[in-house]
């Protein structure tokens, strides 16, 4: 496979480039991600009937004890396949662009320190976007719609209020990612500086002992190492101050949702509401409140994923061969 210069081409799109031979396990690693749903909702609805159950007898609720543990297996059985079929695609494209950057490098004679460290680390930043962003991604954008249909079918209200508060949680997330990847982009910048200078005066070690230069080459090497480590704290700063942001609107949409069902079930709601729940209605929104967030979530924490392949993208691309 041939690569464009990165001028004719966005980062973005030479990631989805450098995949394309391999869409098919990029699709169903996504649809493994999607399929979370189905058990996320059989244990909601095997815990609210459980909860109902038991003030009948314990072996009405045997059925859906049996529905709760057959949900938890395939949730763990899906997770494991996603997994497996992540590390699978990552594994593929770092070999191909590995293949490449190496041929390249010792091929063409492009030897230099920047060509190996993106022959290494930057080769390496492609794994979590492949493996783990691509189907978060998917999952991200079918999840929660589907969680918030299966809530509709007990609570319409609080399916409304699910999809209302996806908005902020969403803007966060937007917010959060643009603050983060011009650090991230940066960060590698920094850390491409510091391979090729530690490799550029490694050659030059016997000029540099012989011009009595050793001071100032580590003062050199002082500089760019501690540039690196201020690009790495402000990164982790925004990583930590976005989750913290995320965390705080899952919780506050997790908090009216039990709210809402609280009053409901004890009918002093200050307001007028098309429906009345019963126990295990309301026991069954409330267990799918967290999902609708969970996908969310794993696309923010996997984020940085992006922003690292993104940032490494420039630098892995050769010339048309």
């Amino acid at each position: 496979m041939t690569a464009a210069p990165i001028a004719s081409e966005t980062p973005a799109a030479w990631l989805k480039r450098a995949g394309r031979p391999w869409s098919r396990l990029m699709t169903l690693g996504g649809l493994l991600a999607v399929a979370d749903v189905a058990p996320a909702i059989g244990f909601a609805a095997g815990l609210a009937l459980t909860i109902s159950s038991f003030g009948t007898s314990l072996t009405a609720a045997l059925p859906w004890l049996a529905l709760m543990g057959v949900s938890l297996i395939a949730r763990g059985l899906i997770g494991h396949a996603a997994v497996l079929t992540g590390a699978r695609l990552g594994r593929a494209v770092k070999r191909e662009v590995r293949g490449r950057v190496l041929a390249d490098l010792f091929g063409r004679g492009r030897r230099s320190g920047d060509r190996l460290t993106a022959a290494v680390e930057g080769v390496s930043a492609l794994d979590g976007y492949f493996s783990r962003f691509t189907a978060l991604k998917m999952a991200a954008g079918l999840s929660p719609l589907l969680i918030i249909a299966a809530a509709a079918v007990a609570s319409p209200v609080a399916a409304g209020v699910l999809l209302f508060t996806l908005l902020p949680f969403i803007a966060g997330m937007a917010l959060a990612g643009t603050a983060a990847a011009g650090e991230s982009r940066r960060q590698f910048e920094a850390l491409e500086r510091l391979s090729g200078l530690f490799i550029d005066r490694i050659r030059a070690l016997p000029a540099i002992l012989a011009f009595n230069a050793g001071a100032r080459t580590t003062a050199e090497i002082a500089r760019a190492s501690d540039e690196l480590e201020r690009r790495t704290a402000r990164v982790m700063r925004i990583a930590f101050l976005s989750s913290g942001v995320l965390e705080f609107f899952s919780a506050l949409s997790v908090a009216l949702i039990a709210v809402y069902c609280g009053f409901n079930l004890l009918r002093l709601l200050p307001f007028p509401v098309p429906e009345t729940l019963d126990l295990p209605r309301a026991f069954f929104v409330l267990a799918l409140a967290p999902e609708v967030y969970q996908p969310l979530r794993r696309l923010a924490a996997a984020y940085h994923d992006r922003q690292a392949a993104e940032a490494a993208a420039p630098s892995l691309v050769t010339p048309d061969t």
